[in-house]
C-alpha cells in the first residue's frame, strides 16, 4: 500500500455520506407531501359535508315554516365560510335523480377536486341553483310555492 491510497477512503466516505443523506431528505419530502395532499382532500371533504348539513337542515327548516298555514314571509339565513383549505367552493341545488333524495346539495371543490352530496328533507319544491359560499338564504316564494337557495 502507498500512501496515495489512503487519502482516498475520507473523500469517498464524505461523498457516500452525501449521497445517502440527500436520497433520505428526498424520499421524506415525497412521503411527506403525499401525506399532506391526503390531509387536505380529507380535510376539504369534511368541511364541505359540513357546510352541506347546515344548509341542508336550514331547507328542512324553512320547509316546516312554509308549510304553516299564512307562511308567506319566510327567509333563512347562514353565514358560511367564503373559503374552505385555502380554496373556494360551489353549492348546487340538484334534482336530477343521482342524488340521495329528491333534492340534494352538491358541494364542489376545485382544488383539491372534491364532491360532495347531501340530501334535503323538503316537501316544498326546490329552485335548482348554484351559488358560492359567504351568507346565504333559504327563502319560500309563496306565489310560486317554492323554496330557493341564494347568495345574500
Amino acid at each position: 500500500m502507498t500512501g496515495d491510497d489512503r487519502a482516498v477512503s475520507p473523500v469517498f466516505s464524505y461523498v457516500l455520506t452525501l449521497g445517502i443523506t440527500t436520497i433520505l431528505i428526498v424520499g421524506l419530502l415525497v412521503a411527506a407531501t403525499g401525506y399532506v395532499d391526503d390531509q387536505r382532500r380529507q380535510t376539504t371533504e369534511n368541511q364541505l359535508q359540513v357546510i352541506g348539513q347546515q344548509l341542508s337542515a336550514d331547507i328542512a327548516a324553512a320547509d316546516r315554516l312554509a308549510r304553516t298555514d299564512g307562511a308567506e314571509d319566510v327567509a333563512i339565513r347562514r353565514d358560511l365560510p367564503d373559503r374552505i383549505v385555502g380554496s373556494s367552493y360551489s353549492i348546487n341545488v340538484k334534482s336530477d335523480g343521482n342524488g340521495p333524495t329528491e333534492y340534494y346539495l352538491e358541494l364542489s371543490t376545485a382544488r383539491p377536486d372534491v364532491t360532495v352530496t347531501v340530501g334535503i328533507a323538503s316537501v316544498t319544491d326546490l329552485v335548482t341553483t348554484g351559488i358560492g359560499g359567504g351568507e346565504v338564504v333559504v327563502r319560500y316564494d309563496a306565489a310560486a310555492d317554492e323554496l330557493e337557495v341564494a347568495n345574500a
